[in-house]
């Protein structure tokens, strides 16, 4: 697959089969190549949390007990579509006091998302990153052991590609400004 192909085609896969599976070592394989990616610095203050498909239940069973509490129906919607996976990683990145440091560091940061991403749809791996509201309460921090200094900025959720999706041309003449 040529790199434009993934660029213009990797789409955010909403739609999760309860009887896929994904492959661990293409996955470790992804992170390992977008962590080589060069980027701000050759700066790592990310690390990732893989949830493997057999521990998915378990996880959201402790994550939407203390995300929606007394919301029994909200917490079954979780479970049956975070089950419905073949796996997730927990994004976790590293928080830098001083202000350009920790812009570094989300730039850093979202240059390996994407190239994480597009290695994973490369590899046949459909993914789709969530931000929930509830990753910057200090119970569901503590789930995945994010630290003091470090935020949990969403999950990538890891499943099947789904048959083609169309591709959207996007428009570059209307982010590019002349000076």
């Amino acid at each position: 697959m040529e790199l434009q192909d993934a660029i213009a085609h990797r789409r955010s896969i909403k739609v999760f089969k309860r009887d896929m599976t994904i492959d661990d070592n293409a996955l470790y394989q992804a992170i390992q190549q977008a962590t080589d990616a060069p980027n701000h610095g050759m700066r790592e203050p990310w690390r990732v949390v893989h949830i493997a498909k057999d521990r998915l239940g378990p996880m959201s069973k402790q994550l939407s007990e203390v995300a929606f509490p007394n919301l029994d129906k909200k917490q079954e919607n979780h479970y049956n579509t975070v089950t419905n996976l073949g796996g997730m990683l927990a994004l976790i990145l590293k928080r830098d006091p001083r202000q350009r440091e920790n812009l570094e560091n989300n730039m850093a940061f979202g240059a390996f998302a994407q190239n994480l991403m597009l290695l994973l749809y490369e590899a046949g791996i459909g993914t789709c990153w969530k931000s929930p509201t509830y990753i910057f309460t200090p119970e569901i921090r503590s789930i995945f052991n994010v630290k003091d200094d470090e935020q949990l900025v969403g999950f990538l959720y890891l499943t099947d590609l789904q048959d083609e999706m169309p591709h959207r041309k996007r428009h570059a003449e209307q982010v590019i400004e002349k000076f």
